[in-house]
């Protein structure tokens, strides 16, 4: 019984992972905005959790970040803004960070949070929670504070937004990002290649009309490029190739370009997600045969 209690109250959360930080939220909760480095987290009852973060460069002092936080506000949070410590289950959850508690109250609403650094990465982090009307988010900061954690495992990091979760190589950096109703677009590059995540739906209307192959000539069109060699592992699955032309002015013209000219992208469709997925990597080198498996096996919708 206490196991099946365990698993019932697990099943309540979820991770959200974003450009470097990751942590547990009630399943109530939803991104209500996001940035580079930047989450609001939403209930149906209003704002529950902001968090930021960035790379510091030079010296850090949190009381001085707070004085900025203060000074970025409107004049009544300004005034009501201050210095308070932090519970003692928030400060055992971010003992491993330099850590300043703060508080402030506006007519309605209140607000408690912490500015964390972390002397490893080199980190600032400052997150706050929200309370409206007497409802009581703050009484399920410490489990999230626990969990929260801004380091990478291993050598890559979780991606894990509305409904996709992923793992990248942590060589590869977010540039641009879009999600809109229907369309999940996340765009990275490193050194030497770029990477494309996406995501479509419903899978059921938009296959409707040629299947993968049919969605793929519409609504990307790579396809219709002649050096593009085509292969359909399965009905669920295809995979285009954009690869090096044959002669030596075509292989002359391409190392002349500054745009990436050798392209892989893989198409899958999810039947029980109902969702369209791709991978799309490209570069001035040949894309590895391996570099797509990779991401594809971590790759999901949730």
């Amino acid at each position: 019984m206490v196991d099946c209690l365990k698993y019932a109250e697990k099943l309540k959360w979820r991770q959200i992972a974003w450009n470097g930080v990751r942590f547990d939220i009630p399943m109530d909760w939803e991104i209500g905005k996001i940035g580079y480095r930047y989450l609001l987290l939403e209930t149906a009852r209003g704002p529950a959790m902001e968090i930021k973060w960035a790379p510091v460069t030079g010296k850090f002092n949190l009381r001085t970040q707070l004085k900025r936080l203060a000074a970025s506000q409107g004049r009544q949070l300004r005034r009501g803004l201050r210095e308070k410590n932090l519970p003692t289950d928030w400060a055992r959850a971010v003992e491993r960070y330099d850590s300043l508690g703060f508080a402030w109250q506006t007519d309605g609403i209140c607000g408690r949070g912490a500015v964390l650094y972390c002397r490893g990465c080199r980190k600032a982090i400052l997150l706050q929670f929200f309370e409206k009307n007497g409802q009581r988010p703050f009484r399920q900061a410490d489990r999230l504070l626990a969990s929260f954690n801004d380091h990478s495992e291993g050598r890559k990091t979780l991606w894990s937004v509305f409904d996709i979760v992923a793992e990248v190589p942590e060589t590869y950096h977010l540039k641009r990002f879009r999600f809109e109703a229907g369309a999940y677009e996340l765009f990275f590059t490193s050194r030497q290649m770029q990477l494309t995540l996406l995501r479509w739906g419903p899978a059921a209307a938009l296959l409707k009309d040629g299947g993968l192959e049919g969605f793929e000539k519409k609504c990307l069109g790579l396809s219709t490029n002649r050096s593009v060699r085509f292969t359909k592992r399965s009905p669920l699955i295809l995979e285009l190739e954009d690869g090096s032309p044959s002669g030596l002015f075509p292989r002359l013209y391409r190392r002349l370009q500054r745009h990436p000219f050798y392209r892989c992208l893989r198409l899958w469709h999810e039947v029980d997600k109902n969702r369209i997925l791709g991978i799309q990597l490209e570069g001035r080198q040949p894309v590895e045969g391996g570099a797509l498996d990779g991401i594809y096996k971590t790759y999901a919708t949730i």
